[in-house]
């Protein structure tokens, strides 16, 4: 049988011809090549990942029967993060999904709401990040322009989960003051998701409930608002910039020193990291200029998060403009 392109396996060693099923799975991680890959990898952790995956495996019969390359890669990736895929955590999950064409059950890995607020505390950068929903008679005012939303909660916990959610919103506060909310109804949401995803799309078109969204619709929703914030707004750590290009993704190749390669059955969520488009010399002066008025370091600032202004992009030009424009007001 072809065997997945896979780089955790040297090229000159083959691995074991498996079919699917708990037992293959146990029979390739019990090889020495691919422990030895899996220990180069994950180090002292490679024991209780192991460990971790078979129980995952035994405990559900869908990824039992999905290619075992492929729960192994989706669980790897998932580890390569640092973020547990015990589904009692709910950080990530190994989603099975049956590649039709081919007739044979894939695994595929995804990063929760939760999996993304892990990786942004991380980075330390962060006060605040969060996203939930927004009930019925909550949201009083929304600014198109700057994206704040103003609400009025309903006080009582079961009164609030019983009704009826029309939206969702997420929020996220630097430790330098910087902040940004990102508000969509449900509608807009269903139509992100019909856009983005041909499994939804199937399952409202043929009235069938198989897909993650069509299951699993607020968390789906939460883990949206969220990604687009992060990704339009946030500071992206290299823990956060692989997660947003990974996920929900069959994982095709990891290499050795974690760089991890997907392929996308479904369509890709169009809120990847943007383009690095680096700025003008004048532009970088500008910004010099007006800290200097204020007897501000910005440089000591920008390399304090991580941004060199030697490579400085419009992104963080953004960003550090927002610092100075609260430094201003602070000094005035």
């Amino acid at each position: 049988m072809a065997k997945p392109k896979n780089n955790l396996v040297n090229p000159e060693t083959k691995t074991p011809d498996v079919t699917p099923g708990i037992v293959a799975l146990k029979s390739m991680l019990a090889t020495e090549v691919v422990k030895k890959q899996i220990k180069s990898i994950l180090k002292e952790r490679a024991g209780h990942f192991m460990m971790s995956l078979v129980q995952l495996a035994e405990g559900s019969d869908k990824l039992q029967i999905c290619e075992p390359q492929s729960v192994l890669n989706a669980a790897i990736a998932s580890a390569v993060l640092n973020l547990a895929i015990e589904k009692n955590l709910g950080f990530a999950y190994l989603v099975p999904y049956e590649n039709t064409s081919e007739k044979k059950y894939y695994a595929q890995f995804q990063l929760s709401y939760k999996g993304y607020i892990q990786l942004a505390l991380r980075s330390g950068q962060y006060k605040y990040i969060n996203s939930i929903e927004i009930k019925k008679g909550e949201l009083k005012k929304h600014n198109y322009l700057t994206g704040e939303i103003e609400l009025e909660f309903i006080e009582d916990f079961d009164t609030r989960a019983n009704a009826e959610t029309i939206g969702y919103a997420s929020y996220i506060e630097f430790q330098n003051g910087f902040r940004n909310t990102l508000y969509m109804s449900k509608e807009q949401v269903k139509k992100h998701a019909l856009q983005y995803s041909k499994a939804y799309k199937y399952d409202v078109n043929y009235n069938k409930k198989n897909s993650n969204w069509s299951k699993n619709f607020d968390s789906m929703a939460l883990k949206t608002v969220l990604k687009l914030n992060l990704s339009k707004y946030g500071a992206l750590s290299v823990d956060i910039q692989k997660a947003l290009s990974i996920d929900g993704g069959k994982i095709e190749t990891i290499n050795e020193d974690g760089d991890i390669k997907p392929d996308f059955i479904d369509n890709k969520d169009i809120i990847e990291v943007e383009e690095v488009v680096e700025v003008t010399n004048e532009t970088k002066a500008e910004l010099l200029k007006q800290a200097d008025l204020i007897g501000f370091d910005l440089v000591k600032k920008a390399k304090s998060m991580g941004i060199s202004f030697d490579t400085l992009t419009k992104k963080d030009v953004n960003i550090l403009q927002n610092i100075l424009d609260i430094e201003t007001n602070n000094r005035m």
